[in-house]
């Protein structure tokens, strides 16, 4: 009787949620600073990130091992069985492959992630941390002209998430260097065939 040999597989971060994030502006928009809530957006975009990273690497041949995050070198055979050297963890590459398709984990932005993973594990101050999430997903896309790199952070369809990112606001306590960059945001998504339909 054949058996179904069962792998170790990777699970990657979710999207984060419009819920969490509306939550938060809400609240900064008010004058509070609620440490509960910045954490718990901030770690989510941060888990995300990571596994956006991951996913990047593992495209161009660097898969992390999900066992022990020890990187696997590939050797981009389509049919090679991946192989931690350091853990003895296995497992077919076309299975590893499919836990990030359809996922939006593998978009661009590598710049912004990086620079976000680096700084918020670093930062403990709530307001610089805010700052830091407010950047991550309106700075994203500010410099391309490709598929906005915040629909991979963020749940949902790509324009509700761009239409979601352009109607959040501060109340009355936006900073005024932070709504003049959202000005250049929504010019430069105006220009972008992908508000129109036309990259999808």
């Amino acid at each position: 009787m054949a058996t179904t040999t069962k792998y170790q597989l990777p699970v990657w971060a979710r999207c984060v949620s419009k819920l969490q994030i509306r939550r938060l502006y809400i609240s900064c928009g008010k004058g509070i600073t609620d440490e509960e809530l910045i954490d718990d957006v901030g770690f989510s975009l941060y888990a995300r990130c990571e596994s956006i990273l991951k996913v990047h690497a593992s495209v161009r041949g660097r898969p992390p091992c999900p066992n022990c995050e020890t990187t696997v070198k590939r050797k981009g055979q389509p049919t090679e069985v991946l192989e931690c050297m350091n853990c003895g963890w296995k497992c077919p590459w076309q299975l590893y492959q499919k836990t990030y398709q359809r996922k939006g984990l593998n978009g661009g932005g590598q710049g912004f992630i990086e620079e976000f993973v680096e700084k918020f594990k670093n930062t403990y101050s709530y307001s610089k941390r805010f700052i830091l999430i407010d950047t991550l997903i309106h700075c994203f896309h500010w410099s391309g002209a490709g598929r906005p790199g915040s629909a991979s952070l963020i749940e949902g369809k790509m324009k509700d998430v761009m239409a979601f990112l352009d109607h959040l606001s501060y109340g009355d306590k936006i900073p005024e260097d932070i709504e003049k960059k959202r000005e250049e945001w929504r010019k430069t998504w105006q220009q972008n065939p992908w508000s129109k339909g036309k990259g999808q």
